[in-house]
C-alpha cells in the first residue's frame, strides 16, 4: 500500500476508495515484513524523537496486535461468518492497528521512567486445541504451522544472540533466513538449530520419541540438557531421537509422511498401527484404545483428505486384521462430554 493513503487515513483525509483499500491492505498484508517496516517508518516520521525503549515497546505492542489476528483468523477458518461478522471483524483489526502510535505515545508521556513495564513481559502463547490445526507468523518473519493438541511459546520481540521458541507437540516452521541469528526450538528433549530453512518437529509429551523432519536447508540437533550435538541432518532426512536410551535413527525418504499434515492430508506409509492410532486420536480429537498387543505391531499405508474418522477406520479394518468400534460421549456432571472413544481389537478369522 503506498505511505501516502496510510497518512492521510491517519490524518482523516482518505477518500471512500482509498478508506477500501486501506481495509483490504488490514486485512491481508499488514503481517508482512515489509508493511510492518511502513507502518514503523510512518510512526518514526510522527514521533521521530522517540527513544530506542520505546521502540521496542512498539514493537512487542505491535506483535501483540497481530497475535491476536493470528489466533482470530485461525478461528474463523473452522466457522462461516457472515457478512457483516467480516466487515466488523476488518474494522476492528484496523482500529487496532491504528491505535498504536496513539496508545504508545499517551503511554509514554503518561508514566514515568521507573513507572515503565520493562522486559519481564510474558512471552506469547498459542495453541492448537486437539482437531484442528493453526497457521502462525512470527515478528521476524518466520512462518509457523502448530498441529493438532500442539502448544508454541515465544517473545514478543526477538532480541539477543537468537530467536529461541519453546514447542510441545508438533510444528512445521518455514524460517526467515538470518545467518547472524540462528532460529531455535526448544523441547523438553532437543533443540533444534538452523538459520533459515524448512522442517519439521514433533515432539508430543506422551511420545518417546522426538522426530525432526528436514525439507530444506539444514538443521543441527542439540540434546537439552547436555547441549551435546547429536547430528547435523540434511534434505529429506528423518531423526527420531529417544532420549531415555540417548539414541536416535535415522530415516531417509518420503519426508512428507511427516509433513503432509500443514496442508490437510493424513499420510500413512508402513506405519504402525499404534502409531496410527495416535495420530488418529489427535486429529479426530478422539480417545483410542487398543486391545490386543498384537495389533500394534501391524502397519498401514493409506492418504486421507477429507474422509470421516469411520471413513479411515473402515478402510483400516480392510487393510489389515483389525475390528474397531466407536463409543458414543457421555455427559459429564459439569455438563460437559467426554471425548468419542475408538477401540481397536485383533480380528479373529473364523475358518470354515
Amino acid at each position: 500500500m503506498e505511505k501516502e493513503i496510510f497518512i492521510k487515513y491517519l490524518q482523516g483525509n482518505c477518500t471512500e476508495k482509498e478508506f477500501e483499500r486501506f481495509l483490504l491492505w488490514i486485512r491481508e498484508d499488514t503481517q508482512e515484513v515489509s508493511e510492518r517496516d511502513l507502518i514503523q517508518h510512518v510512526w518514526d516520521e510522527f514521533e521521530p524523537e522517540v527513544g530506542t525503549f520505546e521502540r521496542k515497546k512498539y514493537t512487542q505492542v505491535l506483535d501483540k496486535i497481530h497475535h491476536q489476528i493470528n489466533i482470530s483468523q485461525n478461528s474463523n477458518q473452522n466457522k462461516k461468518a457472515s457478512a457483516k461478522y467480516k466487515i466488523l471483524s476488518i474494522i476492528t483489526r484496523a482500529a487496532a492497528i491504528l491505535l498504536i502510535p496513539v496508545l504508545t505515545l499517551l503511554f509514554y508521556t503518561n508514566l514515568s521512567e521507573k513507572d515503565r513495564p520493562g522486559s519481564n513481559i510474558s512471552d506469547l502463547e498459542v495453541l492448537a486445541p486437539g482437531g484442528s490445526r493453526m497457521k502462525i507468523d512470527l515478528g521476524d518473519g518466520t512462518r509457523v504451522w502448530l498441529n493438532h493438541g500442539s502448544k508454541l511459546k515465544y517473545p514478543h520481540y526477538f532480541e539477543g544472540k537468537n530467536r529461541k521458541v519453546f514447542l510441545t507437540g508438533e510444528a512445521y516452521f518455514e524460517v526467515a533466513h538470518n545467518s547472524e541469528v540462528p532460529f531455535i526450538v526448544e523441547t523438553n528433549r532437543i533443540e533444534v538449530k538452523a538459520t533459515g530453512t524448512a522442517f519439521n518437529v514433533s515432539a508430543y509429551p506422551e511420545d518417546n520419541n522426538v522426530a525432526t523432519t528436514l525439507v530444506e536447508g539444514k538443521v543441527l540437533l542439540y540434546e537439552r540438557n547436555s547441549n551435546q550435538e547429536i547430528k547435523a541432518l540434511s534434505p529429506g532426512e528423518c531423526l527420531k531421537y529417544d532420549s531415555g536410551k540417548n539414541t536416535f535413527t535415522l530415516e531417509t525418504g518420503h519426508p512428507e509422511k511427516n509433513t503432509a499434515w500443514k496442508d490437510g492430508l493424513l499420510v500413512f506409509k508402513n506405519e504402525r498401527v499404534e502409531d496410527v492410532a495416535k495420530k488418529l486420536g489427535r486429529w479426530y480429537n478422539v480417545e483410542v484404545e487398543i486391545v490386543d498387543e498384537k495389533v500394534k505391531e501391524f502397519t498401514f499405508t493409506a492418504t486421507f483428505t477429507d474422509e470421516t474418522l469411520p471413513q479411515v477406520l473402515e478402510l483400516m479394518s480392510l487393510a489389515t486384521p483389525v475390528i474397531y468400534q466407536l463409543t458414543n460421549r457421555v455427559k459429564q456432571t459439569d455438563g460437559s462430554f467426554s471425548k468419542q472413544k475408538v477401540i481397536i481389537d485383533f480380528k479373529h478369522i473364523m475358518k470354515n
